[in-house]
């Protein structure tokens, strides 16, 4: 059997062009019952088990670098960001020479992002060290907003490290994870940013998550537009940047509504923020994506049961109810998926750019 991934190399190697390619996949859809090649979501992570194998034998493998490196780089003593430096380098380049192998060469996804995901983190860790010591006697030093500022620097170096780090892995392995990476740090050099203005930028925390998410989501759309049929990798690009962009979105509005805490967490303020995740789900919908909808869960969890709880129910009860609801519609829309899509998508204007951003729902009759 193959999948997408088969067929993509394919035409990478000659031996399919592309429009052949698309014709196949959608005939093997529909032979399918369209529900694997042709889902917009449709991930391969695992070519057998042998992948499993091979990720836990890179992981071990990488902490034993680190452990040489640090018994060869570090003194006796307290060590200090130069010695931590050492052992970070060489577990970072020992990722590099593996991911050559195992990404660049065999193409195995789940290596590929354990390699991926250990390159950018030493990366962030190395950024971070540079000023770890400077931050540190700051915050020791100074008061309140000085300790912000520090944090601030500590942060725009680790998270601008992994940034980095990521944008060298994508340009030269073209692994989609990589984007995910990216786009998170990128998010967290922002949240790193208002560090620099104290409590004033914590207040304006949820407008920022709102509004990094809302830029993140747009970059998946566009990747998603230029691939309705979802048949390319840009597809599997705007995946990972939906799965980014979700989370922060909802944070944010989380963070506008009821506070990061739920400080402000009230009967009315849970009909607002549930009102905002039923919206949400409607947009998850119409572009094809379950991730915008998997990411909301907790929240949508939380509004459940403060709604649930201003109905004078104890906490058991409560808590119950809750799971009964959130597990039923999970259920729900992901049995039903393609039957509500239809419907959403009947409500929308169709034609021109609206037809590549909210893609069509084939009918039972064309999936036969």
């Amino acid at each position: 059997m193959f999948d997408r991934s088969d067929l993509q190399a394919a035409v990478g190697a000659g031996i399919l062009d592309s429009g052949t390619a698309a014709r196949l996949e959608a005939f093997v859809a529909s032979r399918r019952g369209g529900d694997s090649m042709a889902d917009g979501e449709s991930l391969r992570f695992l070519a057998n088990f042998n992948d499993i194998f091979i990720s836990i034998g890179i992981v071990l493998l990488l902490m034993g670098v680190a452990a040489l490196s640090s018994s060869l780089f570090m003194p006796a003593g307290i060590p200090n960001g130069a010695t931590f430096a050492a052992m970070v380098i060489p577990t970072m380049a020992f990722a590099w020479g593996l991911s050559e192998y195992f990404c660049a060469r065999r193409r195995l996804l789940l290596p590929s992002i354990v390699l991926c995901a250990a390159f950018c983190v030493t990366a962030g860790i190395l950024g971070s060290l540079v000023f770890g010591e400077q931050a540190a006697r700051n915050i020791e030093n100074f008061g309140f907003t000085q300790s912000f500022r520090a944090v601030g620097n500590l942060g725009l170096v680790g998270t601008g490290s992994v940034a980095a780090a990521a944008t060298a892995y994508f340009v030269r392995f073209r692994l989609p994870f990589s984007l995910f990476v990216l786009a998170l740090a990128l998010a967290g050099m922002a949240y790193a940013g208002v560090a620099f203005f104290g409590d004033a930028g914590l207040l304006v925390g949820g407008t920022l998550s709102l509004l990094v998410g809302v830029i993140t989501l747009a970059a998946a759309v566009y990747l998603d537009a230029g691939d309705p049929d979802r048949t390319s990798r840009r597809s599997d690009f705007g995946f990972w940047l939906h799965l980014a962009a979700a989370p922060q979105i909802i944070l944010g509005l989380r963070g506008l509504t009821v506070g990061f805490f739920g400080e402000g967490e009230s009967l009315g303020t849970a009909i607002i923020l549930l009102a905002s995740l039923l919206g949400f789900a409607f947009l998850s919908l119409a572009l094809n994506r379950r991730a915008l909808i998997v990411s909301s869960l907790l929240t949508y969890g939380i509004a459940l049961t403060a709604l649930i709880g201003g109905l004078g129910l104890s906490m058991v009860n409560t808590t119950i109810f809750t799971l009964l609801v959130l597990g039923a519609s999970v259920v729900v829309i992901g049995g039903g998926w393609s039957t509500a899509r239809r419907i959403v998508i009947a409500v929308l204007p169709r034609g021109g750019w609206m037809s590549r951003v909210f893609p069509d729902e084939p009918s039972p009759l064309a999936r036969a």
